[in-house]
């Protein structure tokens, strides 16, 4: 057990050199580091290959046959298939990176500093735990990802006097699921910029309109939650005395700089949000460390992540490298023209019927396991605007509007099973109590997405 453990943790320490790498060859372009990357990436996948177990290894397994046989009768050579490994690696930087702001925060105390203030502003009358707690999330949210779904319910659990821990639990998840309608800190936000080369400008605002109608959303059907077993929880909220730690004027401040020059550099430079987000996530937290004199204390904290990287994330990794190699290979087809042409046909040319159907199938595929990137991929990479008679910008909303909706219905999603573990409820519990929400949104978002189209605004 020592050496896998050793084993994994060299792993971890791989998968950001490698993300390293890949962020050095965007400001300086190299084919001799794309061929690095690349190799660090087969070599991450063939380890995760053999880590992972169950449904994802079938499916990544499938990926690596599929995309290899193309690539075969495509008679493409080496090096498309060399670089196959490394074409997510944007997504895996993003993925690995963006937790470093989180680390930071939790190193300089900020998050204890938000704890205590909630304890302080519930001590003082404010008990709105339900509102309180979505609005804690579409904010930190935006910055940490996945991470703050576990300090949200922490500190709910340690500051809120009175709520009912599942119910209070699902609605942070469906706050979790506002900001992937817009935030450029999340993946499925940078994987359809890249894939449509549209900036995170040309979609940004009507993202987050779609994503304040489903906040609206998510406060009319709070009432509706009900879970079989879910006794409240009732206790005594009291703030710490003994607490001088940071303040919360310190978070906030980093947090506008932290924003404020993400859209800066991603206006200025020639790269894209991804690379902006992902560049920040490293520089900042250790410059502002620096001079908050925790950089020490920081760098330990950093160096146990990436030890652990490798074997938290692992089924990440594996599915979103094999999706790259995988989607590389369909580009050498014309699979995207086939896939075009049949959505347009059972659409009948309806821009709206087009948008259901790619929802449709993205929540679909996601019951059965499926990963959304995996969907998002293999249907974004083949999809031609001009064929629906829609921008970029109108497909690339639609693909987020698909993998919002999949993975806030899906028992293998990643919010879904965090919240489970949450909860101490099954996943598939999770997923039907949520369905109703599901279906209101699909129907009211989807709408109000065509109506983008249909005024002419996209």
């Amino acid at each position: 057990m020592a050496i896998y453990s050793r084993l994994f943790g060299l792993l971890g320490i791989l998968c950001y050199i490698t993300s390293i790498i890949y962020l050095i060859s965007q400001f300086y372009p190299n084919v001799w580091l794309v061929h690095t990357y690349s190799v660090f990436g087969a070599v991450l996948l063939f380890f995760a290959v053999l880590a992972i177990t169950g449904l994802t290894r079938v499916v990544v397994l499938t990926l690596l046959a599929a995309g290899s046989y193309v690539f075969f009768t495509s008679e493409t050579g080496l090096q498309p298939v060399l670089h196959g490994f490394g074409q997510n690696m944007n997504l895996l930087t993003l993925f690995l990176l963006i937790p470093l702001i989180g680390t930071f925060m939790s190193t300089a105390g900020y998050l204890s500093a938000l704890k205590e203030k909630v304890k302080e502003r519930e001590r003082q009358g404010g008990r709105h735990p339900y509102r309180l707690s979505y609005l804690l999330i579409a904010t930190i949210g935006a910055l940490l990802n996945f991470g703050s779904l576990a300090i949200v319910k922490r500190i709910a659990d340690e500051s809120f006097s009175s709520f009912q821990e599942k119910k209070l639990t699902l609605h942070i998840m469906r706050a979790f699921a506002f900001c992937m309608l817009w935030s450029p800190y999340f993946v499925n936000v940078g994987l359809v910029l890249v894939l449509f080369d549209v900036s995170w400008f040309d979609i940004g605002g009507y993202g987050m309109i779609l994503g304040v109608i489903y906040m609206a959303v998510s406060v009319v059907m709070l009432p509706h939650i009900s879970f079989a077993d879910d006794p409240y929880v009732s206790q005594e909220s009291t703030v710490s005395a003994s607490y001088t730690g940071a303040s919360l004027h310190s978070l906030f401040i980093f947090s506008i700089v932290l924003v404020g020059l993400s859209f800066l550099l991603d206006y200025l430079l020639a790269v894209n949000m991804l690379t902006v987000v992902s560049l920040l996530a490293v520089v900042l937290p250790f410059i502002w460390a620096a001079f908050s004199k925790i950089l020490r204390a920081f760098i330990q904290d950093v160096y146990e992540q990436a030890e652990g990287s490798f074997s938290r994330l692992k089924n990440e990794l594996a599915v979103f490298i094999s999706a790259g190699y995988f989607g590389l290979a369909l580009a050498y087809t014309e699979l995207g023209e086939i896939i075009s042409s049949v959505l347009f046909q059972i659409s009948f040319g309806s821009v709206y019927l087009f948008t259901v159907f790619v929802m449709l199938i993205a929540i679909l595929l996601a019951q059965i396991g499926i990963h959304p990137i995996i969907i998002v991929i293999g249907i974004g990479s083949s999809l031609s605007p001009s064929t629906f008679g829609v921008s970029p910008q109108y497909i690339a909303l639609t693909l987020l509007l698909a993998w919002t909706m999949a993975t806030q219905l899906s028992p293998f999603s990643g919010q879904v099973l965090m919240s489970s573990k949450l909860m101490n409820t099954p996943a598939p519990v999770i997923a039907r109590q949520n369905a109703p929400f599901v279906c209101i949104c699909f129907v009211i978002l989807s709408l109000v997405l065509y109506s983008f189209h249909f005024t002419g605004w996209l």
